[in-house]
């Protein structure tokens, strides 16, 4: 991939935070339809685990665009009863696993 197709890809992804932005800004809870933000999210969401997983930095708590800790749950319960997960299997699943959490993979190598 060219230095000119990552750009124009950061370009895209910034526009669209930009028109999210705007609408939060505004109070208007749809600019985007339904099937568009469904879409685009599950996109950014699945390339956002790949990056974790692959022991990539994941933090959403910086920048201008920090992601609060309301949101965060928000977001993530959400996320979680639309794949019919209940926080005890996320738990579970966290326990016995460090994929995709830099955090726990390096408490486990220092303990």
């Amino acid at each position: 991939m060219s230095t000119s197709d990552v750009t124009r890809q950061d370009e895209l992804a910034f526009r669209l935070a930009d028109i999210c932005e705007r609408a939060l800004e505004s109070n208007s809870l749809a600019p985007l339809s339904q099937p568009a933000l469904t879409s685009a999210l599950s996109s950014l969401l699945r390339l956002l685990a790949a990056r974790a997983q692959a022991g990539l930095e994941v933090d959403l708590a910086t920048g201008n665009n920090r992601l609060s800790a309301t949101d965060a749950v928000i977001a993530s319960t959400a996320i979680l009863e639309s794949a019919s997960i209940e926080v005890f299997e996320l738990a579970a699943w966290q326990a016995m696993t460090s994929t995709g959490s830099s955090k726990r993979a390096r408490a486990s190598q220092i303990g």
